[in-house]
């Protein structure tokens, strides 16, 4: 097993350090040659000290080794943390634990690996952190998001490798003993066919609204400043609010579709747990909430069967997908009993009655597919598939500059004729501005990471 750090954790911090550290000597050189008073060498120090005080961490981040090998012999740690090889012999546990609790974290933590030296064994560093394993002192190798390796991979290793000395204790990559986990649906290929049906139907909705609705209400905006201030003013307002609504509406139709595509299930008890990486959200299915909607009831399923509890004012919310948004096919014949097992037990007749309709879809469901791939396997065929997702990112971050830009032409347009729509138009677009450069950093951040992890795996063969 071998753990690295991915390619761009460490570009990114990389070319930044050098610009810091770029900008500082430069600013350096600045004082240096010019007279530029003892306030302005006083400015340009504070500067440079801040220059140096970020560039030299992010670079060191970027260049110090980190390597951590396992295999049947032992481990061979190059970490900024431990730098040293380790027999099986000297360690008494490898734990895998949840991040420390923090009163003020709202971000969930990736779990972290700790080593736990045996009696008498010295690692040359602190033991700084406390293990559920009796209080006994560990340290913290790293954190799972720092790492180029599938959790599931990383288990499976693990355990295989270290044995009895492996200890589970994280509860965001435990499976409760009581959980019946439901298979990704639709699965590959048919999951990369209902992204690319989804994006497709987005792009038009989004060509229709851009048209429809964004132009239009400039337009408006911009002739009822030429007739009137106030006119003009009532139009802004009235058009942000149409704009809003529609691009609010646009996404929630597709956005809850992909996220339920994207999430995995499971039943544990009576509950049905659901969550785009890992399973979060519980939902009660005893509670005689949950209903059974064919395809076609609500807006943005498609051809979808849908699992559905009632929400606020009684309005139905999709859970879980039966069918395939796309084609209609249901999902397999066991995830379907395992459901329909638990609502039949249920208290309340709604529940009960939702387990009927399940079983009577189950008479034609397909039965489950093997497995094509163990977990952890990446196909050849995922990288292609990361890459067209990125190239598309990237291609959405072109196409909402245009966006952008036409909000700025309209706020020029209308500047003309009134002290206050125009300019309200302009700051409207230069905030829409600052949004999209985060986003295309996150867009190129991501396509950089696809070329380098592709890259990658080619010089490795």
């Amino acid at each position: 097993m071998k753990l690295r750090r991915p390619y761009i954790d460490r570009l990114i911090p990389f070319l930044f350090g050098l610009v810091m550290l770029g900008g500082a000597a430069s600013i350096a050189y600045k004082a240096v040659t010019e007279e530029i008073g003892w306030i302005g060498l006083l400015f340009c120090g504070a500067v440079v000290l801040f220059g140096l005080a970020i560039a030299g961490p992010m670079l060191r981040h970027a260049v110090m080794p980190f390597r951590v090998d396992v295999d049947a012999r032992g481990w061979s740690v190059r970490t900024p943390k431990l730098n040293r090889d380790l027999r099986w012999d000297e360690i008494a546990a490898v734990v895998l634990a949840d991040a420390p609790a923090t009163a003020r974290r709202r971000i969930t933590a990736a779990p972290r690996l700790l080593l736990v030296p045996a009696a008498g064994v010295n690692l040359g560093v602190p033991l700084t952190e406390e293990t559920r394993l009796g209080g006994q002192a560990a340290v913290e190798l790293f954190q799972l998001d720092e790492v180029d390796y599938g959790d599931d991979l990383l288990l499976r290793d693990l355990a295989a490798l270290a044995g009895d000395r492996f200890h589970n204790l994280c509860r965001q990559l435990t499976r409760p003993a009581d959980a019946i986990p439901l298979r990704r649906f639709p699965d590959e290929p048919d999951h990369a066919r209902l992204t690319r049906w989804l994006d497709r139907r987005k792009a038009l909705l989004f060509a229709g609204w851009y048209l429809l609705v964004l132009v239009p209400t400039l337009l408006i905006i911009g002739l009822g400043v030429q007739r009137n201030e106030l006119l003009g003013v009532i139009m802004l307002v009235t058009g942000l609010v149409a704009v809003g609504a529609t691009t609010f509406g646009i996404w929630q139709i597709f956005g809850d579709c992909r996220n339920l595509a994207d999430g995995s299930a499971m039943i544990k008890g009576t509950n049905l747990v659901t969550g785009v990486d890992v399973p979060t959200h519980p939902t009660s299915l005893h509670a005689g909430t949950v209903d059974i909607l064919p395809p076609g009831t609500l807006q943005g399923y498609g051809k979808a069967w849908l699992l559905t509890q009632r929400g606020h004012k009684g309005r139905p919310g999709a859970i879980l997908l039966l069918s395939d948004p796309r084609t209609g096919r249901l999902r397999s014949r066991d995830d379907l009993c395992a459901l329909e097992a638990v609502l039949r037990a249920s208290p309340h007749e709604r529940d009960r009655a939702a387990g009927r309709h399940l079983q009577e879809l189950a008479m034609w469901a397909p039965e489950a597919s093997p497995i094509a791939a163990p977990p952890g396997v990446v196909p050849a065929s995922a990288y292609a598939t990361a890459l067209w997702q990125a190239l598309k990112g990237m291609g959405r971050a072109v196409v909402l500059l245009g966006v952008v830009a036409t909000v700025g032409i309209g706020g020029g347009w209308a500047g003309g004729d009134t002290s206050l729509v125009g300019p309200v138009l302009f700051i409207t677009a230069v905030c829409m501005f600052g949004v999209w450069i985060l986003y295309a950093l996150y867009r190129t951040l991501g396509l950089l990471n696809v070329l380098l992890t592709i890259a990658a795996r080619a010089i490795r063969g």
